[in-house]
């Protein structure tokens, strides 16, 4: 096998949050460190090059090696030079569900973000998996035409007046660029991909209060020098190629990353558009060139394939920054 055709499959990383509940942990089965409160478990991620928490090779010539090694010490795996575009893997992508309701938010954009905090910016996509309720409601956007209103709107707590809603059902998906208020709301689950960037700016989080009792902090300087205003709704044109009995759905493909869904009921070759695929199984069960797939599985395809066979029945969510 060529050095760059690897199927690497990889470790799951589990992020508490007050908006969880262990929920995702019953869908997507994962062991956990003993020190972890399953019952905060709100996020799994499948696919994170972070210094810190980064996703573990599981098998093969690089088992036991970090996706962030992993890209210093064998960047071709994941393109030629002039296709890789920062110095460590631009996107990271997680599976989660929204046991309450997330804070409205927003990210800082790429130039606030360079300007300010020291690192690139965050954008991000939600591929939704499933909702308790069909249709559940998303935070998306706002009615302000200026900040000088959307300021008021927010001192004064107006948020039924500022805040828009959409409806959210099971397969939709949703682009936001850095900057556009949202909240995942209550009974989501959801696959982001992101751009690499951990920054949250909460406008506002119900005056709940976390485990110690505090209300959580806010960040409004900050969410006045990045919301974006107007708020324009966002519009998407998908793309669909059949290979065999595989239908591939491109779901975005933008500068901050690409997305697509492949469904399969049989057997296709597919050809790989993107250097490498950041893969996560949404459902059902298969095999990727003759190996064993599952729902909950996570994996890269590196670069040295050009196309790949997929056989049974399989949602997959694949992902290139």
């Amino acid at each position: 096998m060529d050095k760059e055709k690897e199927i690497l499959f990889l470790s799951k990383l589990a992020g508490p949050a007050i908006w969880g509940d262990g929920s995702i942990l019953k869908r997507y089965p994962t062991e956990l460190p003993k020190t972890e409160a399953r019952e905060r478990i709100a996020l799994l991620g499948t696919f994170s090059g972070d210094e810190t928490y980064p996703s573990i090779v599981l098998n093969g010539r690089y088992q036991g090696l970090s996706l962030a090694d992993l890209y210093k010490k064998e960047p071709e795996l994941f393109g030629r030079e002039e296709e890789r575009k920062w110095g460590a893997i631009p996107i990271s992508v997680g599976v989660g569900y929204a046991a309450e309701d997330l804070s409205i938010q927003v990210h800082p954009t790429e130039s606030y973000a360079q300007a300010h905090e020291g690192c690139h910016g965050k954008s991000e996509c939600w591929y939704i998996v499933d909702v308790d309720e069909s249709p559940g409601d998303v935070v998306l956007g706002h009615t302000a035409k200026t900040l000088a209103e959307f300021r008021e709107r927010v001192e004064k707590e107006e948020f039924d007046k500022l805040l828009l809603q959409e409806p959210v059902h099971k397969g939709d998906f949703f682009n936001l660029q850095a900057g556009t208020l949202h909240a995942l709301q209550k009974g989501t689950t959801f696959i982001e991909v992101c751009t690499a960037c951990n920054l949250t700016y909460r406008l506002y989080d119900y005056h709940r209060k976390d485990h110690d009792g505090q209300e959580r902090r806010l960040d409004l300087p900050k969410v006045y020098e990045n919301v974006l205003i107007p708020y324009e709704k966002m519009r998407y044109r998908f793309e669909y190629d059949t290979y065999g009995a595989v239908k591939e759905t491109q779901l975005t493909d933008n500068e901050n990353f690409s997305v697509r869904l492949l469904e399969t009921n049989g057997r296709g070759t597919v050809l790989k558009k993107k250097p490498y695929y950041a893969c996560f199984v949404i459902k059902g069960e298969g095999s990727i060139e003759g190996q064993a797939l599952k729902a909950g599985d996570n994996f890269l395809l590196t670069s040295g394939w050009d196309q790949f066979s997929l056989d049974g029945n399989l949602e997959i969510l694949a992902a290139h920054g």
